[in-house]
């Protein structure tokens, strides 16, 4: 038992070596691409939300006025169908 401590093999190939070095690198760089991407959509929802509260107010005074507007001409237009 006192033998029995891990080693590499000299039977692995270098290539294999070479080949799971480079998967290693290659899913830490995608998994940090994939992080950036996650901030940078968390950032633009942010943004959006900011917008959309800013854009209510105005869309409910536009809602208001176009209620207005509608409201009157649907008055007028009786008097002009009669003449």
């Amino acid at each position: 038992m006192a033998n029995e401590n891990w080693h590499l093999s000299k039977t692995i190939p270098i290539a294999f070596l070479v080949g799971i070095a480079a998967q290693t690198f290659v899913l830490v760089w995608y998994i940090a691409g994939v992080v950036n991407m996650v901030e940078v959509n968390s950032r633009d929802i942010e943004r959006q939300d900011i917008q959309v509260k800013e854009l209510k107010p105005n869309h409910e005074y536009a809602i208001k006025r176009i209620i207005n507007n509608t409201g009157a001409k649907c008055m007028i237009l009786p008097l002009i169908l009669e003449n």
